[in-house]
């Protein structure tokens, strides 16, 4: 199989209870269009801080109508096998 991405842009909030969290989640939800592959992904919330400086200072819940810009994430479908004993 070959490897999803979600691919860079750009999400204004609609709503003025949105979290970062929850705009990460909808903007996944949109490309991938699985909820549980968009709820698990691992890194994308902080990738979603580092493109955007700043971001933080808001708070919680992000102003209504802010622009938010949106890493592109690739996801691998490998299964990653962690071993305890050798």
């Amino acid at each position: 199989m070959m490897p999803r991405v979600i691919p860079a842009g750009e999400f204004t909030v609609y709503s003025e209870d949105m979290s970062l969290d929850l705009v990460c989640f909808e903007y996944a939800l949109r490309w991938l269009k699985d909820r549980k592959t968009a709820g698990t992904l691992k890194g994308y919330l902080e990738a979603t801080y580092e493109a955007n400086p700043g971001l933080a200072a808001h708070g919680l819940l992000l102003p209504y109508g802010i622009k938010v810009k949106m890493p592109e994430l690739i996801i691998s479908n490998e299964n990653k096998i962690e071993r305890l004993w050798s």
